[in-house]
């Protein structure tokens, strides 16, 4: 443990650039966090314990410190949108004879990750453990089951894509409708319709989930391969959504977005009357219609 102290203070104190490249995050940060964890959860340095246990520590303390900075939401267009929802997968170690489950149609053996975002790139709900093999919206409605699970107040939802079902809260684009597209040519008058306008709308308030899977993989290298820790394999996925959440609030420019392809830029209310299982419904898609209808007619107004 002492050597691997010191080695910490020789990184933090060599310069800037060497803190950053090597703990993610900048001097001033990585001081806060420290205090964090040893103020709120209790962590601190001792000479009788390995620092394997050390690390098992720091993830269950920093797994259950879940202080998630909310942020308020502002879509144009989508002005009810709690945050953007999807799925990523994250390879994992898992003995032989599990491996079946844990196998995605593309033959990696890996975590089936539910995550939700706000527009400022942060984790609002995180849902690691289901295997590879179950699909988009059966970890979806294991998420909204659980006691302290993803909950929608009635009046807001969230914005999925096609492997969810546009039900209630959860809304989703068109079905065989185009849905990236980069112009709109006014010229061409009424050839693009309400569908496909409404599918442009909703993937580019909805690419922020996207991004946001994908700066936490370029952050966290352990996210990238097969881990070295089975049995704390969630718990190392729980703890780098919420380090990613304390850099992106505690560090006024994130070091890695840069890193994204291109740059472009809320919190779950709790409380009474929310929904709480996925049902289709007519209503619900009837009103996305109505939601299409207004942004096209709005479109056109402009024209």
């Amino acid at each position: 443990m002492p050597d691997q102290v010191g080695s910490l203070y020789r990184l933090i104190s060599s310069s800037g650039e060497t803190c950053l490249r090597n703990l993610r995050m900048d001097r001033n940060a990585f001081g806060r966090l420290c205090y964090m964890l040893e103020q709120s959860g209790g962590v601190k340095p001792t000479k009788n314990v390995s620092v394997s246990e050390q690390f098992a520590m720091f993830l269950s303390v920093l797994s259950h410190h879940k202080k998630i900075c909310v942020v308020k939401h502002d879509f144009i267009q989508f002005s009810r949108i709690i945050s953007a929802l999807d799925g990523t997968f994250i390879d994992v170690s898992i003995p032989k004879h599990e491996k079946g489950w844990y196998r995605t149609r593309k033959g990696q053996v890996a975590v089936n990750v539910l995550g939700v975002c706000n527009p400022n790139m942060q984790f609002i709900f995180i849902l690691s453990g289901w295997e590879g093999s179950a699909t988009d919206s059966r970890v979806l409605r294991d998420a909204i089951h659980r006691p302290n699970g993803l909950r929608a107040s009635t009046g807001n939802y969230y914005l999925c894509d096609n492997g969810y079902v546009n039900v209630d809260d959860f809304l989703t684009p068109y079905r065989g409708v185009r849905y990236h597209l980069r112009e709109w040519d006014r010229s061409a008058g009424g050839s693009q319709n309400k569908e496909e306008l409404f599918n442009l709308k909703h993937s580019s308030a909805r690419n922020v989930i996207e991004r946001t899977f994908e700066l936490l993989k370029i952050r966290w290298g352990i996210l990238r391969s097969q881990s070295f820790y089975p049995d704390v394999q969630s718990n190392i996925i729980i703890a780098c959504c919420l380090l990613h959440n304390f850099i992106r609030n505690e560090m006024p420019e994130d070091p890695f977005e840069h890193k994204l392809p291109d740059s472009r830029e809320g919190g779950v209310e709790t409380g009474v009357d929310c929904i709480s299982t996925i049902k289709s419904n007519d209503v619900w898609s009837a009103w996305r219609d109505e939601l299409a209808s207004l942004m096209y007619n709005e479109w056109m107004s402009r024209g």
